[in-house]
């Protein structure tokens, strides 16, 4: 993450062997649900992203102005495509997966924010997600000190300008603001897919979720927590119990870490009941 007023684009050049083999974080999303769901057939998922980033390589063409290009851009997704917050009735875990919302044309502020600002950078415009006091939304820079905020359910713009004698330690800073990258993006998505998955009782899919997060984060202790609390759901209490007591050596400073030493403690007691 990284806090706006920052040139985050000066040691881009550090990445480039990386992104020259690490496809969108778009693509890695969509790919995911493979991971948790192994029947799914993402094929229409593809071709209609692929569709879509033809209409906008057309619509490149034929403006090229930036703020036009935005202003048309913003016009075709949520008047001609109709993308929007959804209205119905539909889990979570299913709204925040892109095959859903590019299917249904609908999804969570997330997935809204993760394609619009796709498209944004199919018309060569410096988007980025971005989040705000826990919100997400789109960052587009016009210039080192103008750009746009767009909440993504609605397409609502906010223009500003970073002020030139702007001085944050006179108390002047602008609000608080964190633009999301690739892998940042990704592991995101799939934080709140774990959630989403947890508030449904899919257990499972919550674990794989997890799993994947580790596998970018390497023995992250709160990841660790989580696993154990998802193996124990999955009577799995002895790996729950070793996550669990990995959380509170790594972190024994932690508000909840009189909860986890109490369920440690149960599953001790349960293992000890059943031998």
């Amino acid at each position: 993450m990284t806090t706006l007023g920052f040139d985050e684009h000066d040691e881009s050049y550090l990445d480039d062997a990386y992104d020259e083999f690490t496809p969108p974080a778009i693509y890695r999303c969509i790919k995911a649900e493979s991971k948790w769901d192994p029947q799914i057939d993402l094929t229409p998922c593809y071709e209609t992203l692929t569709d879509f980033e033809q209409q906008i390589t057309v619509l490149c063409l034929k403006v090229s102005d930036e703020h036009d290009r935005l202003e048309k851009l913003l016009d075709v997704f949520y008047s001609d495509w109709l993308f929007s917050a959804s209205s119905l009735k539909v889990p979570e875990y299913k709204l925040n997966t892109l095959s859903y919302t590019l299917s249904m044309r609908s999804g969570t502020p997330t997935t809204l924010a993760i394609l619009l600002c796709h498209f944004l950078q199919q018309a060569n415009l410096d988007a980025n997600l971005s989040i705000t006091q826990g919100d997400v939304g789109v960052h587009v820079a016009i210039s080192d000190e103008e750009g746009y905020i767009i909440e993504p359910s609605s397409g609502q713009q906010s223009w500003y300008i970073i002020p030139e004698n702007a001085d944050e330690e006179e108390g002047q800073e602008q609000e608080p603001l964190e633009l999301i990258f690739d892998d940042e993006l990704y592991k995101l998505f799939l934080a709140q897919q774990k959630w989403s998955f947890i508030s449904e009782n899919k257990f499972g899919h919550a674990l794989t979720c997890v799993e994947m997060l580790m596998e970018l984060l390497g023995d992250d202790p709160y990841e660790r927590r989580d696993r154990g609390y998802l193996l124990n759901q999955l009577d799995c209490p002895k790996m729950a119990r070793d996550d669990l007591q990995f959380f509170v050596d790594e972190c024994p400073d932690d508000p909840a870490i009189e909860i986890i030493q109490h369920q440690i403690e149960e599953l001790e007691d349960n293992n000890k009941t059943h031998h």
